[in-house]
């Protein structure tokens, strides 16, 4: 059973606005989880999977003082994609296909991509060899497959030593026989020896979903809500890891601190005779979780110190990665409703 333990509140005026500075506030503690992805651009076509949501999605901001002339994203439809084409050869204005062409460009005008955002695949085409540093905010997102079709997508890796397709694939019969399609010299590639061929971080595929399929990769991440942690009327909530490989794996969870960063314990469940308790211990900075069999599973309960928060709004990022190469990004945001409301007085 999961418990979470709610603070009651008593709806006197300062009380209500509490809740709305909560509200209010919300988005910002988000805002804080920030990082910065870094791509490799080469010159020509490029296929790009950005991890981070940036500060402002604003197309023409997001590029400027960039060697990127071209950036195109595809928003899946009814009819599913079975056949790739080459970027140089894509009619853009194909129904799905979203784009954005540098001012200045006499097609510009044709621009339909208007904002950036984070967890999606991108076409990008620079002018020159170029190091895109992309700072933005963090969402956890679940990979949504169409089925019967190829998938535009990417994955969040390890970018010192990612999984081969075979490794990160090999548990789900959906994406088996494989069928991956990389870009190479502006051309759509298939991966001819899914063994041997690693993967590659910041990177997008074209990747063929026989039959429908949640699989979310090797090692896979449960939270209560839909974009991570949010401690504002509850003092615990929790992660899970499932082990979705076909191989033991060890998982370790790391806290990437914004700012003050946010104060959290983590409990154990301790049994004696005659009783059950939880004890709460501070967080450290690197958490190891118990190895995990194939299929197994662990959780992971947090719980939030307010007394030891500095603002009315704190944050942090938890970095959740496996042995196998995979890496997962949680946002945690937290209140504290004493200096939410001494900042309403």
């Amino acid at each position: 059973m999961r418990v979470m333990n709610c603070i009651r509140w008593k709806m006197g005026p300062k009380a209500r606005i509490g809740i709305l500075l909560a509200l209010a506030c919300s988005s910002l503690g988000w805002a804080d989880a920030v990082r910065t992805q870094s791509i490799s651009l080469h010159k020509g076509w490029n296929a790009v999977f950005l991890e981070v949501t940036p500060g402002t999605t604003d197309s023409d901001v997001v590029f400027t003082n960039t060697p990127v002339s071209i950036a195109a994203t595809y928003f899946a439809v009814s009819s599913p994609v079975q056949f790739i084409q080459n970027p140089g050869t894509i009619q853009w204005k194909r129904e799905g296909w979203g784009v954005w062409y540098a001012p200045g460009r006499p097609d510009t005008f044709l621009s339909n991509l208007k904002m950036i955002y984070g967890n999606r695949a991108y076409l990008i085409y620079a002018g020159r060899d170029f190091t895109w540093n992309v700072s933005g905010s963090v969402s956890f997102d679940r990979v949504r497959w169409k089925s019967n079709s190829f998938n535009f997508l990417g994955f969040s890796l390890d970018p010192v030593a990612p999984p081969t397709f075979h490794q990160f694939f090999a548990s789900s019969p959906a994406q088996n026989p494989s069928r991956v399609y990389q870009l190479a010299d502006g051309q759509w590639k298939l991966i001819g020896d899914p063994i041997q061929t690693r993967m590659q971080s910041g990177t997008a595929y074209w990747i063929y979903c026989n039959g429908s399929s949640d699989f979310q990769g090797p090692l896979t991440v449960n939270v209560p809500t839909a974009m991570g942690l949010h401690f504002e009327s509850t003092d615990q909530s929790w992660l899970s890891v499932v082990n979705t490989s076909s191989d033991p794996m060890n998982v370790q969870v790391q806290t990437v601190s914004n700012g003050n960063g946010l104060p959290l314990d983590y409990s154990v469940r301790g049994i004696g005779p005659g009783w059950i308790n939880r004890f709460n211990f501070p967080l450290p900075a690197v958490y190891a979780m118990p190895s995990l069999e194939p299929g197994d599973s662990a959780s992971l309960w947090l719980n939030i110190r307010r007394d030891k928060m500095t603002s009315a709004v704190q944050s942090t990022l938890l970095e959740v990665s496996g042995d196998i190469g995979v890496r997962l990004w949680i946002p945690v945001s937290g209140t504290r409703a004493q200096l939410q409301a001494a900042v309403a007085q």
